[in-house]
Formats: structure tokens, sequence, C-alpha cells
């Protein structure tokens, strides 16, 4: 396969493991219809305007182009993007590969559609876990580009609406709690995200976030470290970003760990 084509087995491993990699669906406009399906954090792009819309991207950075099959339309976008140095690979297989492999992927939403500019999401100040596990969810597997903002609860909508942005977790949103269900709930049932190990996660935030410390055995722990981390960071911003790697550590061991427990026990005389 060389380094021209990336496998959908590892892509996949780079995701779970939140490797940087930047993912662009260059199928023809026709090829997209209502109910077609995205990998996560993908955005739709011209094939052949990849030179124009990829000139301020890096060039270390890993860029990944997917079309339907893996054939000539990916193949144009990544060859022309490696021939200007930057590393990119086309998807093998295509996004219909990556489908029959079973791996995970997100259907079209208009609150945030997958050609869309860097999108900004506005909800309340002072998160702890629901409002943590959401920027997550949402920079990991929704919009790569987004851009997170904290406002008081009282002007979160009106913050929103002025700044033609998506308000989250707060009364009125478009993602917000749903009886027992949290907001992390409502984004992967609104962007149909068809992840296992993101739905096992969602026990988890729902546990800690609603005091049901029973759904998951991980949910107290945590509750407590999310806590601890709004105390360590200064600013919401700080919140935020001490809390994505634990949430990115629970969705690789949800990922890739399978069955695994650590039953280490002392030696006895």
């Amino acid at each position: 396969m060389g380094d021209f084509f990336i496998s959908a087995e590892e892509l996949s491993h780079r995701l779970a493991t939140a490797e940087p990699v930047r993912i662009f669906d260059v199928r023809r406009p026709p090829a997209i219809q209502p109910e077609s399906r995205f990998l996560p954090a993908s955005r739709w792009r011209n094939h052949i305007e990849v030179l124009e819309w990829a000139k301020d991207m890096s060039r270390e950075n890993l860029i990944v182009l997917n079309c339907m099959h893996g054939h000539n339309v990916s193949q144009i976008a990544t060859a022309l993007l490696r021939q200007q140095g930057y590393n990119a690979r086309a998807l093998a297989g295509g996004v219909d590969g990556w489908i029959e492999a079973g791996l995970p992927t997100i259907g079209q939403n208009k609150l945030c559609p997958v050609d869309a500019r860097p999108g900004i999401w506005v909800t309340r100040i002072n998160p702890k876990i629901d409002r943590v596990a959401c920027p997550w969810l949402i920079s990991r597997f929704i919009d790569p580009d987004a851009v997170i903002q904290f406002a008081e609860a009282e002007w979160v909508n009106d913050i929103a609406e002025e700044l033609g942005g998506i308000a989250f977790d707060t009364p009125g949103a478009a993602i917000e709690h749903d009886g027992e269900l949290c907001s992390f709930d409502t984004l992967l049932r609104e962007f149909d995200l068809n992840d296992p190990a993101l739905a096992q996660l969602a026990i988890m935030v729902r546990g800690a976030d609603t005091n049901r410390n029973e759904l998951a055995p991980e949910a107290a722990g945590l509750l407590s470290i999310m806590l601890g981390n709004s105390i360590l960071g200064k600013t919401d911003h700080d919140v935020m970003r001490l809390g994505f790697p634990v949430y990115d550590a629970l969705y690789a061991r949800l990922s890739l760990s399978g069955d695994e427990t650590h039953g280490w026990q002392p030696m006895s005389d």
C-alpha cells in the first residue's frame, strides 16, 4: 500500500488515540445524499480546489482524503497535496470501505453542515462534567474547527444567535438535557454518531453529571476528577483543556482495550 494510502484500521486507531489528523470528504456533490454517512470530524471540500482550501494548513500534520471508494477523486486531491509537500494520504476503500468495516460514522445535521466554516458553540460558564464532555465530543467528532465560548446562563442563547453559533447545555438550546439524558447524549443523537465506545462513554458522563454513579463504575471517579479540574483551572477554558485528556483516555480505553482489567495481587508468604 505504501504511504500514499492509509487503511481504515490505521486511521481508526489514530482517531481513537487522539493523534492529530484532519479528514476531508472529497466526494463529488452528486454522490452525497441526505442519508449519506461521513467519517467523524470530516469536512466536505471540492477535490479540484484542494490547493486553495489547504493553503493555510500545516504541511506536517496528517491530512486524510476520502471519496466514495478510494479511487480517482481522493487520489487526485492526495496527489496534488503531496506534490506541494503536504503529509497527505488517501483512505483506502473510501467511505464505503470504512462503513463496511463497521467503523464509526456521523450523519448530517443542519446545525453544523459538513461544508461549514469553523463554528462557534456557546454554553454556560463554570463547566465541570457535561460541559467539558460536550466540547470534547464536538471538537473530536463533529466540528474540528469549533470555537467554544462561555457565558452566563441567561445570555447563552442570545449570544449564540448574535454570533451565528450553536448554544448547548442550557435551557432552550438546540442541544440540552432531555429528561434523564445529558447534553452529551443529545449530541450523539442529533448527529447520529453510531460509535459503541461513545455510547458507553455517554453512560459514564450521565452518571457523573446527574448524581447517578450506579450507572457506570467509572462515574464516581469521573466526577471526582472533573471537580478537581474545576478547582485547578483558572478559567473556563483551562478547565476544558484539563478535561479533554480525561475523555481522550476513557475513549481510547473503550475503543481499544476491550475487557482488559488490572488484577495484580501482592505476593504472600
